[in-house]
């Protein structure tokens, strides 16, 4: 089995997902890890893949291509090898940011979160426009090796929302199940 990674960005348009799935499908392909998120009118995915050994990147590309030729996709594929993240795993927490709009929000919270060794998992973040105001909000899934971490964490984390003048909180993820 080969393991790649596929990304593809475009305008939004129906049908990105299922001919991109399809084509990977007569690959004989899996999807083991995927994210797909609309961005602003541009529609972007990130899928991690599973096939058969004798694959390879061009193949893939050329059969994604195929399919999506007139959606104007800008699409890459990388082979890559098998990774564990188990070196980053650990108690998972919900970061949740808001406030006015202002460049460095995103750099100041990452890096107290990397100062605490807190691995980003997820992060989104949206504007909500309001009548007097562009309101930004982040929420990050985030993974702390060491639970004794998180006070520390959450007091820096409170200075640092504090000198953004957003703010902050941290809250044990749910734990998902199906």
């Amino acid at each position: 089995m080969s393991r790649f990674v596929l990304t593809a960005i475009g305008p939004d348009s129906y049908g990105i997902v299922a001919r991109v799935t399809a084509a990977l499908a007569e690959l004989n392909c899996n999807l083991a890890d995927s994210t797909m998120s609309n961005l602003s009118g541009h529609f972007a995915m990130i899928l991690v893949i599973d096939g058969p050994a004798e694959l390879d990147e061009k193949t893939i590309y050329r059969s994604v291509q195929s399919r999506c030729a007139e959606l104007s996709l800008l699409v890459d594929v990388k082979k890559v090898d098998e990774i564990s993240d188990n070196d980053l795993d650990g108690d998972r927490y919900i970061v949740s940011v808001y406030g006015i709009d202002r460049p460095g929000i995103v750099a100041g919270i990452c890096d107290v979160l990397a100062v605490h060794h807190a691995n980003i998992y997820d992060l989104t973040t949206r504007m909500i426009e309001t009548e007097s105001d562009l309101i930004y909000t982040m929420v990050l899934e985030v993974a702390l090796k060491d639970s004794l971490e998180l006070k520390g964490l959450g007091n820096a984390l409170d200075l640092k929302s504090s000198e953004l003048g957003v703010s902050c909180s941290i809250r044990p993820s749910d734990s998902d199940e199906l």
